[in-house]
């Protein structure tokens, strides 16, 4: 989440409209995500420093909407009527962030595999970023084989290795218990199309 945060962030700083979906944080918590990403404060200073967040944010020339939906209510369709009626408005996205897909509502038979609901989910996600001429971001989890991995490969995907077949981009952020004492971490690229 904070990963699609800073992406985010730095394309509303580059003068960039993004139109961030969250599935499972409060839009207030990703809002603050963003102020602490754009301006550097601390999440835990935020609420003492708004007249510089305030300060620091209004000469930003992209803009930013942030839109929350209840975990599993909302569908890629739900997203692609968002971005319609937002479209009517003269706002048109130049970056779509869902936090995350796999939170989506499956748009076919419940009855089908988890597996192959992902797998639509994300093939729809990739339609709607054709459709809007946009990159679209999301995030996934990792299986259990990734959690203490030093570098998180595809092989470590969650729920449904087809997901990977339909992204163009995939990168992992990983950290040990080393990394974190050090204040560092480790980006792996593992798909690039």
């Amino acid at each position: 989440s904070m990963a699609l945060a800073h992406l985010g962030a730095m394309a509303v700083v580059k003068g960039k409209t993004v139109v961030h979906y969250t599935l499972e944080l409060a839009d207030t918590v990703v809002g603050q995500r963003y102020d602490s990403c754009i301006t550097g404060i601390e999440l835990k200073n935020l609420m003492s420093m708004k007249d510089s967040i305030v300060m620091a944010v209004e000469h930003i020339p992209g803009q930013l909407i942030i839109k929350e939906y209840p975990t599993k209510s909302a569908s890629t369709r739900t997203i692609s009527t968002h971005l319609e009626k937002l479209k009517q408005k003269g706002i048109n996205p130049d970056m779509i962030i869902v936090d995350y897909a796999d939170l989506l509502k499956p748009e076919g038979s419940s009855k089908e595999e988890k597996r192959h609901q992902l797998e639509s989910i994300y093939e729809e996600l990739r339609t709607l970023a054709y459709e809007f001429s946009c990159p679209v971001w999301t995030a996934s989890q990792t299986n259990r084989s990734g959690l203490d991995a030093e570098v998180i490969t595809m092989n470590a995907i969650s729920e449904a290795f087809s997901k990977c077949f339909v992204a163009d981009f995939i990168f992992s952020v990983s950290r040990t218990i080393m990394d974190k004492a050090k204040n560092g971490g480790r980006v792996f690229i593992a798909k690039n199309r």
